[in-house]
């Protein structure tokens, strides 16, 4: 090992250690006790392992959308208001084809088929054609009195004014105008299981065969069933990229560093690491989510890469011929500190991710952020026991393979390198130019917010909303609360009938209303009856409730003893194949025209001597929420995007103690991510809840290659080198390990590309080749960058 030549100055045996050389004595003096008591180290991380595994088991996931945003959240507010009042809007909607159904056997069929759903586990209340004909019934009984025949289905009576009402008012909700189509309406409890969702699918899937030749063209559509569906393949999409990207790195590793030890700390480091943070997680009431299902991958990249570092230093220093325990203490005493900023940047990146005002996201941040932690604390107290095993390298040849693959590799980098530093103002102009059209095109993106549009055209949840939005014009299903006086009269009902008559006139770009129900039509047709036809509105809704609870229940809440006020439920059915300005349009409107009669002179005169005075109208329900989802999610994403690079520069400050390292450092990162969604927003193509956290995740990952960069560079320049050589010979120490590790990251999200579910197949892709550009401009740019403003 050669000594570095003494400084020519005269003064130089009496000058102070500098901060580095310091820095660089207590790293070793470190790695040294972690090598001496490496033994309790490892007992300790077993120890802590079986503490935290039972605890970690314990871990659920949470597939409730309301369990997305934060419990103060407006959007929030209004639908928990709408779970108080009317048990909330989760609604499953199973529909088929039976030509026959308005016959005494079609009512028959759809019976049968809704004490089948009725019967499901998690199932409150459903709405069919027999349901309704059972609500006619009780209205106008069959019988001498009447003239009507028991041996008739009552909604089928065309001479009963209250019966023609009734499947008029439900053309559409529950049957098809042309009574070809029948749909079971689910009122699911919001706590329902995805067993609920499976039960009612078996039942779907088997209608065809129950009643052969009678029923066929089943489907089944509703927000818990996309949601569900959205999870489930979520789950599968994290388990196959955890696997994949598993394996990969750790052939990487292998053919890297050709030593088994390290696969070992790698596949110990991850278990280790992953075990703790669900522990944690469980501990702290953080459950598993939407977005939290990559938790493995993550981590898996951050654990890797560490030992990709610290492996490559520990087989240079046994090829210099230090022998197995200096070589360990050296390694690590060299990395140690690289590493804890590493993984310090990892946790700052993900961690900014609580500015998000999406719950699960902010958790998941925290998620990263503790793993992150994990990681560095599983390779403090496992690597020195790893290290220190005997050697188990393979043969001989595929080692003397590997050293010429690296040799080559790093010949390249440094030749790459070298250019981009001898024309490092032209490279860094370039970059500067890049960066600016870059940001002019992400301004240019615009966003998808149709949950429907997560999935492919072809998957069997859209076919069927496709097929029930032809025949029933809307699967998309909300509500409004309109607060009610104690004491309902005819002139409220009458302006609910208005409200309702209004909302039916809403056109925004070619989209509307497909339906729209309260009880106040419920109530105009039912007065149609002689018995209920002159009785006064208090009294008419009294008999309804006593005839049909949960119907009535489920629009409007009764009366109590004191007079307070209560709320009357509006449900409303629209196309849920619509585009995100369509969406997000006709929300709007619904909103603009709810508060325009809720607000008025004439809306709060109902309610003269009611306290506390009513609310404007709230519109909420599965789909309005949904909508909000993605669009906060996507507007979050700069938010956190500005704080993840604040926080990554001011951990890179600490680490270089030089603003402009930091800035170097940090900008050539933010570049691939503009890039990628620039040319996402110039292509035409919208950006989804997959492309919504690319901007944080992204620079927390591709930050790591610049931190070993900056760690070698400051090396070199302390041993005396210029910034050129310095930052020539730092990208080609860190260019093999980054290189192959990028390869297999992009092999492994690009994986995610097949995914059925669309947000996590543009993830995959797009951190793919964000990480690919990350990789390239880390040993391109930064070289330039750094060697220019560091001259």
């Amino acid at each position: 090992m050669g000594h570095l030549k003494p400084e020519t100055t005269t003064h130089s045996a009496v000058q102070a250690p500098t901060p580095q050389a310091r820095s660089r004595r207590w790293t070793r003096a470190l790695a040294d006790r972690l090598v001496n008591i490496r033994v309790v180290a490892v007992l300790s991380a077993i120890a802590l392992f079986a503490i935290a595994y039972p605890i970690a088991c314990r871990l659920e996931m949470n597939r409730s959308v309301s369990a997305m945003f934060a419990p103060d959240d407006p959007t929030m507010r209004d639908y928990r208001q709408l779970q108080t009042a009317f048990g909330g809007n989760a609604v499953a909607i199973m529909v088929y084809r039976d030509t026959d159904l308005f016959s005494p056997e079609g009512f028959s069929r759809s019976r049968q088929i809704s004490e089948q759903v009725l019967a499901v586990d998690g199932v409150d209340e459903i709405l069919s054609p027999s349901i309704l004909s059972d609500l006619v019934a009780k209205i106008r009984p069959s019988g001498f009195l009447t003239g009507f025949s028991s041996k008739v289905p009552p909604l089928m009576r065309r001479r009963d004014v209250v019966a023609r009402g009734i499947d008029k008012l439900f053309a559409g909700y529950t049957h098809s105008e042309d009574h070809q189509q029948a749909a079971v309406v689910a009122m699911l409890d919001p706590q329902h299981t995805p067993d609920t969702i499976e039960a009612i699918k078996s039942i779907a899937a088997s209608l065809p065969d129950q009643h052969l030749g009678a029923v066929d063209q089943v489907a089944l559509v509703g927000e818990p069933l996309l949601v569900h569906d959205g999870f489930a393949l979520i789950e599968r999409d994290g388990t196959k990229l955890a696997t994949w990207t598993i394996i990969l790195l750790s052939i990487v590793v292998l053919i890297t560093l050709v030593d088994l030890r390290f696969v070992l700390l790698s596949a110990a480091s991850i278990v280790w690491s992953i075990t703790i943070t669900q522990a944690i997680m469980v501990l702290s009431g953080i459950q598993l989510s939407l977005v939290s299902t990559i938790l493995t991958a993550i981590v898996t990249v951050i654990a890797v890469a560490s030992v990709l570092h610290l492996g490559v230093r520990f087989r240079i220093a046994r090829t210099r011929g230090y022998e197995h325990r200096e070589a360990t203490v050296r390694s690590l005493g060299m990395l140690v500190m690289p590493i804890f900023w590493t993984c310090a940047t990892d946790a700052a990146g993900f961690a900014a991710l609580r500015w998000s005002r999406i719950l699960p996201v902010q958790q998941f941040g925290w998620s990263i952020a503790i793993a992150s932690t994990c990681v560095f604390l599983s390779i403090l107290l496992i690597a020195p026991a790893i290290m220190m095993l005997p050697n188990w390298r393979t043969a001989s040849k595929l080692h003397q393979w590997q050293s010429k693959l690296a040799r080559q590799m790093r010949r390249l980098c440094l030749r790459i390198a070298m250019w981009f530093v001898a024309h490092r103002q032209l490279s860094v102009a370039v970059a500067v130019v890049m960066m600016i059209v870059s940001a002019m095109g992400v301004w240019r993106t615009e966003t998808e917010t149709s949950f429907l549009k997560n999935f492919r055209p072809d998957s069997p949840i859209v076919v069927d909303y496709d097929r029930v939005e032809k025949t029933f014009g809307g699967a998309g299903v909300w509500d409004i609360i309109v607060d009610a006086p104690p004491e309902i009269s005819k002139r409220y009902l009458a302006d609910v009938l208005k409200l309702e008559d209004d909302l039916r006139k809403i056109q925004v770009d070619g989209v509307s209303l497909a339906k729209v129900i309260s009880v106040a039509d419920a109530s105009e047709i039912a007065g149609k009856a002689p018995g209920l036809k002159y009785l006064p509105p208090p009294v008419k809704l009294r008999a309804m409730r006593l005839i049909m609870p949960l119907f009535v229940n489920a629009l409007l809440t009764p009366p109590t003893a004191e007079p307070e006020l209560r709320h009357l439920r509006i449900m409303l059915r629209s196309r849920e194949h619509s585009s995100a300005l369509q969406k997000s349009g006709l929300i709007d409107a619904v909103n603009q025209v709810v508060k325009s009669h809720t607000l008025s002179a004439q809306w709060r005169g109902h309610f003269k001597d009611v306290s506390p005075p009513p609310r404007a109208g709230r519109v909420t329900g599965y789909y309005v929420m949904m909508s909000r989802l993605v669009s906060q999610l996507i507007r979050d994403q700069w938010r956190c995007f500005i704080a993840s690079s604040i926080l990554i520069w001011l951990l890179l400050l600490a680490a270089t103690r030089s603003p402009r390292l930091s800035t170097a450092a940090l900008l050539p990162n933010l570049l691939p991510v503009l890039f990628v969604l620039a040319v996402v927003g110039l292509s035409g193509d919208k950006i989804n809840m997959g492309a919504a956290m690319i901007a944080a995740v992204s620079v927390g990952l591709s930050i790591d290659g610049s931190v070993h960069f900056l760690a070698t560079y400051r090396r070199h320049r302390d041993e005396g080198h210029s910034c050129k050589v310095a930052a020539t010979h730092a990208s080609g120490n860190v260019g093999v390990p980054v290189l192959l590790a990028t390869i297999a990251l992009v092999i492994g999200f690009s994986v995610l590309a097949t995914s059925d579910f669309v947000p996590t197949a543009t993830f995959g892709l797009l951190v793919a080749i964000t990480l690919a550009a990350g990789t390239v401009i880390n040993l391109t740019i930064l070289p330039a960058f750094v060697s220019w403003i560091d001259r």
